[in-house]
């Protein structure tokens, strides 16, 4: 389960950061996406989980979520390995694996683009 923050702090949870109502598809989608980030999560793949062609699938997601169906796997999965970063001694391809960012270079440059930093800074900071 995930805490939301209280006052002014950010919101580093993904999935908090873009809740749905109850019961709602996009929502069920969000929890299929976290239990299976190391899998095949292409475009196709989600709109097909939904019924949906992959067109109006991206358009439905961005819709209810504020952001494009590829911007909230990749948001899921690096916060998974910051999880991993802060809670286990793993190394850098078990966490790529785990993941699913798949490769050491892949999490570098996510880390980069999305924290301003890389994984092994952040570890020690963490």
């Amino acid at each position: 389960m995930y805490v939301k923050r209280s006052g002014g702090q950010s919101q580093f949870s993904v999935p908090l950061s873009v809740q749905t109502s109850a019961g709602d598809r996009i929502d069920d989608l969000r929890v299929w996406i976290a239990e299976h980030l190391a899998e095949d999560l292409s475009a196709d793949i989600r709109a097909a989980r939904l019924h949906l062609s992959v067109r109006h699938f991206s358009r439905l997601f961005r819709l209810r979520t504020a952001t494009t169906p590829a911007a909230y796997v990749e948001s899921a999965r690096l916060e998974a390995a910051r999880r991993l970063l802060e809670e286990s001694d793993r190394s850098l391809p078990e966490i790529a694996a785990a993941s699913g960012v798949g490769s050491v270079e892949t999490l570098h440059r996510s880390f980069q683009r999305r924290l301003g930093t890389t994984p092994a800074e952040y570890r020690r900071r963490f």
